[in-house]
């Protein structure tokens, strides 16, 4: 079956340079939940690839603020989310994170008890590369995750995210 998704071919990163804003954070889109913060930091600079392009975005979020770290993971959904909620707001991250399959009610209400307590203990969402794996599999890491420090978990997180882009990357220049 072909993937199903709510993103764009990528557009050629040597022409990200002549974007505004606006243009090159929905092109940084396919890769990223909200780049707009990434826009920003990331506006008139030339790439040569799209490699480069997630390196600099990787060394820009290293860059952030705590508060500006918390405030990109807060972009992406959490793991187990009501499948039909997924998809309404992200069909790319549904697909990853198995399309609500082998998400039953009890599953689901334990991933949604520990998604808020993490948020609670640490500011901001768990984010995790899923990576194909089942959502069950994700429960002993977050079990894992919430007993570290927030400055490990922020760091943590936003790896995740630049994991991500990284494999969204791979999968959209293999389409």
């Amino acid at each position: 079956m072909p993937e199903i998704t709510d993103r764009a071919a990528l557009t050629p990163a040597g022409a990200l340079e002549h974007l505004d804003r606006e243009a090159l954070a929905a092109a940084l889109r396919p890769l990223w939940e909200d780049a707009t913060m990434l826009s920003g930091r990331l506006h008139g600079r030339h790439f040569a690839s799209w490699a480069e392009v997630i390196d600099c975005a990787h060394a820009e979020i290293d860059a952030m603020s705590d508060v500006d770290k918390a405030r990109l993971l807060q972009s992406h959904p959490p793991i187990g989310e009501s499948p039909d909620k997924l998809r309404a707001t992200s069909l790319t991250s549904w697909q990853e994170q198995g399309r609500g399959e082998g998400l039953d009610e009890v599953l689901s209400a334990r991933l949604a008890d520990l998604n808020r307590r993490y948020a609670e203990r640490f500011g901001f969402p768990f984010v995790e590369w899923i990576a194909g794996r089942p959502p069950a599999a994700v429960v002993s890491v977050i079990e894992s995750r919430i007993r570290r420090d927030r400055a490990t978990e922020l760091r943590a997180g936003c790896d995740a995210l630049v994991a991500i882009a990284r494999d969204r990357r791979r999968r959209l220049e293999e389409a």
